[in-house]
């Protein structure tokens, strides 16, 4: 493995600690979406999609609620425990 890819996974993974260090038990869906590099929107569609996180829409309530457990977001983020 060369510097190169060494330093960007060094530099990944304490991008990764500190998003844990801050928010251990849910993750603000616009942290997200500035962690991943995208916008809320984006964000907002990931979750929505059942790839990520929760939403919910409160009866009569014209906005939706999103939730991101840190855990799952790691986990998702990190292909933890993927075999391919």
């Amino acid at each position: 493995v060369t510097n190169v890819i060494k330093e960007f996974l060094e530099t990944d993974e304490r991008k990764v600690e500190k998003l844990i260090a801050e928010y251990p038990v849910s993750i603000p869906t616009a942290e997200a979406a500035k962690f991943l590099g995208i916008n809320n929107a984006s964000m907002r569609a990931v979750i929505d999609s059942g790839s990520l996180g929760l939403s919910w829409r409160k009866e009569g309530a014209l906005n939706k609620g999103f939730f991101i457990p840190t855990a799952s977001f790691i986990r998702w983020y990190l292909r933890y425990g993927d075999q391919s």
